[in-house]
């Protein structure tokens, strides 16, 4: 049965401001505080912009461009001329297909590679380094460093309208800082351009400007985590807000995966001890090995003990444990922590929805069984996507 139809008028209003923009200002090495780094052209043509004034022209292979902040200003050299000091530098590309490499100086990072353009800034001895760049070159970047390069073509599909989504709705979350997004796990991680796997690229450009709202035609908030375990959260169980699409789902699919189970260790002293400051009554009577025991068949968001309880999460976060998807079992002074999945477990499970590629459901498929009475739109046009 064809579902495409036109979106109410509201909705037009809801996406008007976005689907104009076409490009994104993400913070990168955002995690780290550069002082000196050195960025040189790799393909096409870009224009060095200081002050709002042209100062060179950058082509590939007759420019290197070193800056350095030198307090809330930054200083430019090229291989033979001092360039300047000033207060921001645009890097602006003059054609199409460019890339550019960048790598840290001071500290000595790894160098990465984008597309797009530059904007630098500097505050307290410190370069704010941004890539203005293509949404979708954007969404591709963060697809191939989320999910690695070897994965199936239909779950990078549905990938790349859950990191496209994720981008659209977040789009104001550092704008104090003069920024979109950042390149870390704070917004999406965005380590370099997609270079490994064509396929990505493919699958941005196979779903373009398609983005995945709820009932009431919001973005949702596209979360995703490595490996569920057998079974997804509900949002309320993990975060403070509940979402009605972030509900809790039986998953087959990812048993048996990387990252499907794993073990852990804490000596018997050092959990009591953690029982006792976070509140607990510790008493010889009512702690034994029968009460230390904790059985996790489907999840629970709260460990408890006679009348006493705490968050998993909290647990899982104090101690570092892969998942709060976890059985306790006591072993004469160790509890060992027997636990399936990886990550927060709220919204589509990776290796789940990479498993469900391989037995050929499609990118829809994998999107409404992991996000629960949601639409897939055209945020451009205002239409549904068909779906037969």
């Amino acid at each position: 049965m064809n579902k495409t139809i036109y979106i109410l008028f509201s909705f037009l209003i809801l996406f008007s401001f976005k689907s104009e923009s076409q490009n994104v200002f993400v913070s990168i090495y955002n995690d780290f505080k550069i002082k000196t780094t050195v960025v040189r052209p790799v393909q096409g043509k870009y224009e060095l912009i200081a002050n709002d004034s042209k100062v060179l022209k950058i082509n590939k292979g007759n420019n290197i461009i070193y800056f350095t902040a030198l307090g809330d200003s930054l200083s430019a050299w090229d291989l033979d001329n001092h360039l300047g000091i000033f207060k921001k530098i645009e890097i602006i590309e003059k054609s199409k297909n460019n890339s550019f490499r960048i790598q840290p100086a001071y500290p000595a990072l790894k160098e990465r590679e984008y597309q797009g353009g530059l904007v630098l800034t500097a505050k307290g001895n410190r370069l704010i380094i941004i890539n203005n760049v293509n949404l979708d070159d954007y969404v591709a970047g963060v697809v191939e460093s989320e999910c690695g390069p070897n994965a199936p073509f239909e779950y990078y599909k549905s990938q790349s309208i859950i990191c496209r989504t994720y981008a659209l709705d977040h789009l104001d979350r550092h704008i104090q800082e003069g920024f979109q997004l950042c390149d870390c796990v704070h917004c999406q991680v965005y380590k370099n351009r997609c270079c490994k796997n064509d396929s990505i690229i493919l699958a941005v450009k196979q779903t373009e400007n398609l983005v995945i709202v709820d009932s009431s035609l919001n973005l949702i908030a596209a979360t995703f985590h490595s490996n569920c375990g057998g079974q997804t959260m509900n949002s309320e169980d993990v975060w403070s807000s509940k979402k009605s699409y972030l509900k809790s789902v039986t998953d087959t699919f990812c048993r048996n995966q990387v990252h499907s189970s794993w073990t852990d260790t804490i000596t018997m002293k050092d959990w009591i001890t953690y029982l006792d400051t976070t509140g607990f009554e510790i008493t010889q009577k009512t702690f034994n090995n029968d009460s230390l025991t904790f059985i996790q068949k489907h999840r629970k968001k709260y460990y408890r003990i006679n009348g006493d309880s705490i968050l998993l999460t909290k647990i899982r976060s104090d101690f570092k444990l892969k998942s709060t998807f976890f059985s306790i079992y006591p072993n004469n002074n160790f509890l060992i922590l027997k636990g399936t999945g990886y990550g927060h477990g709220v919204g589509l499970c990776q290796e789940g929805a990479m498993q469900m590629a391989r037995y050929g459901y499609s990118y829809s498929d994998i999107i409404y069984f992991y996000y629960r009475d949601v639409s897939i739109i055209n945020f451009r046009s205002k239409k549904l996507v068909d779906i037969n």
